[in-house]
């Protein structure tokens, strides 16, 4: 009997512990199953908060774009955003440059912040503009490019020595929105363009010894220079005081004149003409060191013989003749007259851009630089020779806003 108490007895413990030990084991499993909520919950809330930070980052990236394509269509737009709601949040966008941070230069510095929800994300953009080049060919012609009977385009750079030490029969570029045409032995030492499909016409033995293309998209130069730029001009105008020389100016036509034989010497600045007319072997020069713009509204006319930023001399040792050729950029001129007419063994240095005159080299000119024109002819043994140092020239007009670094904080 007492066997079978003590075994009763102990059953019973056995029992007791059995039941602390589920008991036991229930509450640690409803404690890993509480912790693992807790946990589902955490990482729950952080997978919706990473999602409120990347919404937030898009939502700023947007506005950035917006903002992108604001300075785009207006390189001055500095107005920003406030508040603009965007797929449940909303972006703001400041904007910094050179008037308020002369450290800037043409920088301007934009700050994108994107809101949604309670995240937030905030951008530090750089955005730089890429000004237009207007002067990218030896000879460009809005509606025509033709060149005739032995004429010829190359190129040289200013920049690194004198026309016969740099010479290539390279680089020597035309384009054109319209006909392209070479006749009689004409020769481009460059590449050839046009956005008039098919409408390149070489007539053997001329040749293009670059590559061409009829189908290049349509080259804008509208707006390169404004109404605003001649009225500017004009206020500004150094002409007579900038003068030195042999000359005639009427200052209430704003025409000047040179006679034959004339000499005139330019200073630096900004000149505004109406007319300017050289006669036989009349010349322009430049004052040593001298950058000159002109702005004109009528013809530019050189008659035979003469020259414009160009000098001739003696050899002090040999007595030889020499020609000095002055750099095509310290002689730009801008025009919204009819005509650029360069007559018999004429010779000009100097860039020249205009969207309405009518360029024609007549017979045996030099031109050094570069020539844009409604229209170019280049006739009877005359040559341009494009000014390599001319692809680093570049305008006030804004042809594109680029960023160029960005951090996210």
């Amino acid at each position: 009997m007492i066997g079978i108490k003590y075994i009763n007895k102990v059953m019973a413990s056995e029992r007791g512990t059995a039941i602390l030990i589920v008991m036991a084991l229930i509450a640690m499993l409803t404690s890993v199953a509480i912790m693992s909520v807790n946990r589902s919950t955490t990482d729950i809330d952080l997978s919706f908060n990473s999602l409120n930070e990347d919404k937030a980052f898009y939502i700023a990236e947007a506005g950035l774009h917006r903002a992108m394509v604001e300075l785009n269509a207006n390189s001055s737009w500095r107005n920003g955003f406030y508040k603009q709601v965007l797929n449940g949040g909303y972006y703001n966008i400041s904007m910094v440059d050179s008037l308020t941070d002369s450290t800037l230069s043409d920088t301007i510095l934009l700050t994108c912040e994107g809101y949604f929800d309670k995240s937030i994300s905030n951008l530090e953009v750089w955005i730089t503009p890429e000004y237009y080049n207007p002067f990218k060919y030896a000879a460009y012609g809005d509606d025509s490019m033709i060149l005739d009977n032995n004429t010829c385009t190359d190129s040289y750079n200013s920049d690194s020595g004198t026309y016969a030490a740099t010479q290539l029969n390279d680089e020597g570029n035309i384009g054109s929105n319209g006909e392209i045409k070479l006749t009689n032995s004409a020769i481009v030492n460059g590449n050839a363009q046009t956005s008039d499909t098919g409408n390149i016409n070489v007539v053997w033995p001329s040749a293009i010894n670059g590559d061409s293309t009829s189908t290049a998209p349509v080259t804008d130069n509208s707006g390169l220079v404004t109404d605003a730029d001649f009225a500017w001009a004009k206020t500004v105008n150094n002409a007579p005081a900038g003068f030195s020389g042999d000359y005639s100016y009427n200052p209430g036509l704003s025409k000047l004149t040179l006679g034959v034989g004339d000499t005139l010497v330019l200073a630096s600045g900004v000149y505004y003409f109406s007319d300017i007319e050289l006669r036989n072997s009349a010349n322009i020069q430049l004052a040593p060191g001298a950058e000159v713009t002109i702005y004109m509204t009528g013809d530019f006319t050189l008659a035979q013989s003469s020259s414009v930023n160009l000098w001739r001399d003696r050899d002090p040792i040999t007595d030889e003749k020499r020609t000095h050729i002055g750099n095509p950029k310290d002689f730009v001129v801008y025009s919204k007259g009819d005509n650029f007419t360069l007559g018999n063994l004429t010779s000009f240095s100097g860039a020249f851009f205009s969207e309405t005159a009518d360029i024609e080299l007549v017979n045996q000119v030099n031109a050094y630089g570069s020539l844009v024109g409604k229209s170019t002819t280049i006739a009877n043994g005359s040559c341009v020779h494009f000014d390599r140092d001319l692809l680093k020239y570049t305008t006030k007009k804004v042809k594109a806003m680029h960023l160029i670094a960005w951090k996210q904080s």
